[in-house]
C-alpha cells in the first residue's frame, strides 16, 4: 500500500507538471516501501534520484513560469533552491553516517515538503500557466 496517494486536488492543471509531481509521490512511496527492507540503501538511492529529478522538474517548471510571466517566479525559484539544498544536506549527512538519516525522517521530510509545496506554492501558478502554449 502506498504512503501517499495522488489526488486531483493536487493537480496544477498542467498535465506535464502533474506527471512530474506524480513521480515525486512515487519516490516518496519508494522510501515508505523500503522501510520494511534495507532502508539505508533505499534512502541513499531515493535521495540521489530525488536530487536528479527535482533539478529536472524545477528547471522545467521555472521555464514554464518564466514563459507565462508568473509574477512570483523569483520567490518560487528561491523555494526550489532551498529544497535542493535541504536534500543535498540530508544526503551528505547520510553518506557520512547512514544511521544519521533514517528512512522515517526522509519520508516525513519529503511528504510534508511535497504537500506544502504543491498546495502552498504550485497551485498559485495555475491561473497563469494552465492555458499557456508551453503548458
Amino acid at each position: 500500500m502506498a504512503y501517499l496517494q495522488w489526488t486531483e486536488n493536487l493537480s496544477v492543471g498542467i498535465p506535464r507538471m502533474d506527471e512530474h509531481h506524480k513521480k515525486l509521490v512515487e519516490l516518496i512511496n519508494q522510501v515508505f516501501d523500503a522501510m520494511s527492507g534495507d532502508a539505508a540503501s533505499a534512502v541513499d538511492s531515493v535521495l540521489a534520484d530525488l536530487l536528479d529529478y527535482t533539478r529536472y522538474h524545477f528547471s522545467e517548471e521555472e521555464k514554464l513560469l518564466a514563459a507565462c510571466a508568473y509574477p512570483d517566479l523569483a520567490e518560487h525559484q528561491e523555494v526550489h533552491r532551498s529544497m535542493v539544498k535541504e536534500v543535498l544536506d540530508m544526503r551528505s549527512r547520510h553518506l557520512a553516517d547512514p544511521a544519521s538519516v533514517t528512512a522515517s525522517e526522509t519520508l516525513d521530510f519529503l511528504s510534508k515538503w511535497l504537500m506544502r509545496h504543491i498546495i502552498g506554492k504550485d497551485l498559485r501558478y495555475r491561473p497563469y500557466a494552465e492555458n499557456h502554449p508551453l503548458a
